[in-house]
């Protein structure tokens, strides 16, 4: 007989194994260590990187290989690792995602949000200096992104882009340039 089991996000202490009593809220103490456990909202870093091209400037994006949104684009973002900063983890996401190499010196902080209607992420969109397509480096398909492109204005971003707020982090960027008109997404290789 085959039994099958439930797996609980923090159903253990991490410190000494100890199950936690029911009912399972946050914080959670431990019986045993009297470690206590919160469940805190995960920072992610999003970059927006303009790219000038053909006289005009646009978005970097990537299409994404992976759920959720596989197939579609997004920013280049991703979720911070404890040893980075928010500049650190969104050009090192830049890197791996489009193989764009980005300075962490030159992202100015552009817009923080939390994810809805569960708020269990917090996003730290950030804009890169403006590079030029010629400057984007080399780029190859990996495991989270089959594609990378651009985007030249807001109209019908929320039918390509994967998440919502990678579309409105778009939106305001290119408002507050006063570029106006239809995505015209282009990949760029």
């Amino acid at each position: 007989m085959t039994v099958a089991m439930t797996l609980i996000r923090d159903s253990f202490c991490s410190y000494c194994g100890t199950a936690y009593v029911a009912p399972l809220r946050y914080p959670r103490t431990c019986a045993g260590c009297k470690t206590t456990v919160w469940a805190n909202p995960i920072p992610v870093s999003v970059v927006l990187v303009p790219v000038r091209s053909g006289g005009r400037t646009g978005l970097l994006v990537v299409r994404r290989a992976i759920e959720p949104g596989k197939g579609r684009l997004a920013l280049a973002g991703g979720f911070l690792e404890e040893q980075e900063t928010w500049a650190e983890g969104g050009v090192r996401e830049v890197r791996e995602e489009a193989g764009t190499t980005v300075d962490p010196a030159t992202l100015t902080a552009f817009w923080f949000t939390s994810t809805e209607p569960r708020p269990n992420r917090v996003l730290l969109f950030s804009v890169a200096a403006p590079i030029d397509a010629d400057a984007l480096g080399t780029f190859t398909p990996n495991d989270e992104t089959s594609e990378r492109g651009l985007v030249f204005g807001p109209g019908g971003l929320e039918e390509v882009f994967a998440f919502p707020l990678h579309a409105e982090a778009a939106r305001r960027f290119f408002a507050e340039r006063d570029i106006t008109g239809d995505q015209a997404y282009a990949a760029c290789h």
